[in-house]
């Protein structure tokens, strides 16, 4: 237990740390609503299961030891970020409103969509695999009870999903503050910024 708490402790100041998993829900849950933003919550909360079940099973050890996959890896997650990025800025440049008026307007985005944006943003994020790896040999030994690693893949996935849920909550209450252009303008404008900088850092990760 005193090694499961100690995991705790560390993962949850990474999952505070915002990140493109943030801005992601943050922008999904400002234009379509909390329902979409949760639904992007619970894709990113997925696709942190899937890099910590795989770095358990030993599979993302392959971004230590191949360049290779390393580097397909992160150019995608540097793509996908930067394509967010310019979606965003496009948006600002039209001046489109974060909110839109009426509930079927506001579902515009899917459960479904909202969620593969989740999922994407958080498995072509190769930091987070890289995160994994560096974090489980520091709690995990031969000694160590079989039950250790799920419980630390399910811990985190669910401390995922509770924060970035908080944050979709969070600005769906403010978006009912920014439904003028100039702020719609300035909020898209600024998560495109942070997209593109952050797929562009991404892209310039070494090994």
């Amino acid at each position: 237990m005193t090694t499961f708490a100690s995991f705790l402790a560390v993962a949850a100041v990474a999952v505070v740390v915002p990140g493109p998993d943030t801005f992601v829900v943050l922008r999904t849950s400002l234009s379509d609503g909390a329902r979409a933003g949760t639904w992007a919550a619970a894709g990113s909360a997925v696709g942190n299961l899937v890099w910590g079940a795989a770095t358990v099973l030993g599979v993302a050890t392959l971004l230590h030891t191949s360049a290779t996959a390393f580097s397909a890896l992160k150019l995608l997650g540097a793509a996908y970020l930067v394509v967010l990025g310019v979606q965003a800025l496009r948006a600002a440049a039209r001046g489109d409103a974060l909110t839109q008026e009426g509930a079927a307007e506001r579902l515009r985005t899917s459960p479904a969509t909202a969620f593969r944006r989740g999922v994407a943003s958080d498995l072509l994020n190769v930091k987070v695999g890289l995160f994994w790896t560096a974090l489980v040999p520091q709690f995990v030994s031969a000694d160590s009870t079989a039950l250790l690693p799920p419980a630390m893949v399910l811990a985190m996935g669910s401390m995922v999903f509770g924060w970035l849920t908080a944050y979709a909550y969070g600005a769906a209450r403010l978006s009912r503050a920014l439904r003028r252009r100039r702020s719609a303008r300035a909020v898209n404008g600024t998560v495109g910024a942070v997209f593109v900088a952050l797929g562009s850092r991404l892209a310039l990760a070494s090994h």
